[in-house]
C-alpha cells in the first residue's frame, strides 16, 4: 500500500521515503506486538500505552522529516514531490506536534500503522480469550478430579476386615457379658457416625480427629494380645484448630493393619501427633518384616490417597516422609496451618 502510494506521486525518487516507511513500521510493530501489548495493553496500563503512542509517533516523524531532507538534499524529485518536502522542511523537525499540521502527519501515521497494529489487538484479545477458556476448563478439571477424589477416599476409609473383626470381638465380649461390650460398641457407633456424618466437612476440629483415632485405637487393642505394645500420645495447645478429615487415619490403621501381623517378634506400635503454634507433627512407627507379595497385587491406595489429598488441601505447606528401614516402618508428617484454620 505505502509502495503504491509513493509510486504514483513519484516513480523514481520516493523509494526513500518508502524505506523510511517500511523501516519505521517494522520497528513500531515489533515492539508495539511483542512488548507493548502483552506487558501494558493487556494488563491494563493504559497510562504506558498512550505514552508509548507518543513515542512512537515522534520516532516516526524524526523519521520523515530526515527522510524528506535527504530526499531533497540527494535524489531529484519531481515538483509534486518536492512541493509536498519542502514543506515538511519548512515545518521543521517538530512539525508533527505544531497545530497548523498535526492533523497532516496524524493521518499519515494513522495510515501507516493502524491496519497491522489493529490486527496484532484483536489477535492478543482471541488469545487472552482462549487462556481464560483454557483456565476455566482446568479448574473445571481439577474440581472434578477432586470429587473424583473424595469419592475414591470414601471406598478406603476404614478397612473392612476392620469392622468384621471388631464386631466379632464386641460379640464375644457381650457374649462373656463383659463390661467392655458396651463401651466398644458405643466406641464403634462414635467411628461410624464420624465417617457418615463429619468426614463430610471440609475441616474439622482436632478433637473431633483425636476422638476418632482414639476409640479406632482401643477397639483394635481388642484384637490384639497384651504382647503387641501400644503408645499413644494425642496432644494439642488448640482443640479448636481445623485439620482436613481423616489425614492421620490412614496411617494409623495401616500401623495396625501391617505392625503386629507382620513383625517378627513381638509386635509394638508408636503414635504421636502434636499441634503446637501453627504446625501438625505426626510421627507413626511400627515393627515391621517385609514379606513377598502376590502376584498382580495391588497396595497402598489409602496411603497413595492420603498423599493426592494433602496435595489438595496443604499444597506447599505440607512434608511427609515414608520410610522403612531395620525392622521399622515410620511415617512423619509435618503440615503448617493457615489463619483460617486456627481460630
Amino acid at each position: 500500500m505505502q509502495f503504491i502510494a509513493y509510486q504514483r506521486i513519484d516513480i523514481t525518487s520516493s523509494w526513500l521515503l518508502f524505506l523510511k516507511d517500511v523501516f519505521s513500521l517494522l520497528t513500531i510493530f515489533y515492539a508495539t506486538a511483542y512488548i507493548v501489548i502483552p506487558q501494558w495493553f493487556i494488563r491494563g496500563k493504559f497510562v504506558l500505552c498512550i505514552l508509548w503512542l507518543l513515542v512512537i509517533y515522534t520516532w516516526w516523524s524524526f523519521l520523515s522529516y530526515y527522510a524528506a531532507i535527504l530526499t531533497l538534499r540527494y535524489l531529484a524529485p519531481d515538483v509534486r514531490l518536492s512541493t509536498y518536502l519542502e514543506i515538511v522542511e519548512r515545518q521543521g523537525i517538530l512539525g508533527a506536534f505544531r497545530l497548523s499540521s498535526i492533523s497532516d502527519y496524524l493521518l499519515d501515521f494513522i495510515f501507516l500503522v493502524a491496519l497491522p497494529l489493529t490486527v496484532k489487538i484483536v489477535q492478543a484479545f482471541m488469545f487472552v480469550r482462549n487462556s481464560k477458556m483454557k483456565l476455566e476448563l482446568k479448574n473445571a478439571e481439577l474440581e472434578l478430579n477432586n470429587v473424583q477424589l473424595e469419592l475414591a477416599f470414601l471406598k478406603y476409609q476404614i478397612n473392612p476386615h476392620f469392622l468384621l473383626n471388631t464386631l466379632y470381638s464386641i460379640y464375644v465380649l457381650v457374649s462373656d457379658h463383659d463390661e467392655r461390650g458396651g463401651e466398644s460398641m458405643m466406641r464403634l457407633s462414635g467411628i461410624m457416625v464420624y465417617l457418615l456424618h463429619e468426614s463430610n466437612q471440609p475441616k474439622v476440629e482436632i478433637s473431633r480427629e483425636f476422638q476418632l483415632l482414639k476409640d479406632y485405637i482401643e477397639l483394635e487393642k481388642l484384637r490384639y494380645s497384651e504382647t503387641v505394645q501400644v503408645k499413644v500420645n494425642l496432644a494439642t495447645d488448640d482443640e479448636s484448630c481445623m485439620v482436613v478429615p481423616l489425614i492421620f487415619f490412614p496411617f494409623v490403621e495401616n500401623a495396625f493393619k501391617h505392625g503386629p501381623r507382620l513383625s517378627s517378634s513381638a509386635g509394638w506400635i508408636s503414635i504421636d501427633i502434636s499441634v503446637k503454634d501453627d504446625k501438625v507433627n505426626m510421627y507413626i512407627a511400627n515393627a515391621y518384616r517385609e514379606l513377598s507379595k502376590p502376584e498382580n497385587y495391588v497396595g497402598g491406595l489409602g496411603i497413595d490417597n492420603v498423599r493426592k489429598r494433602l496435595e489438595l488441601h496443604y499444597p506447599d505447606r505440607h512434608i511427609l516422609e515414608i520410610k522403612s528401614d531395620g525392622g521399622v516402618f515410620s511415617v512423619n508428617l509435618v503440615v503448617t496451618l493457615q489463619a483460617e484454620e486456627k481460630p
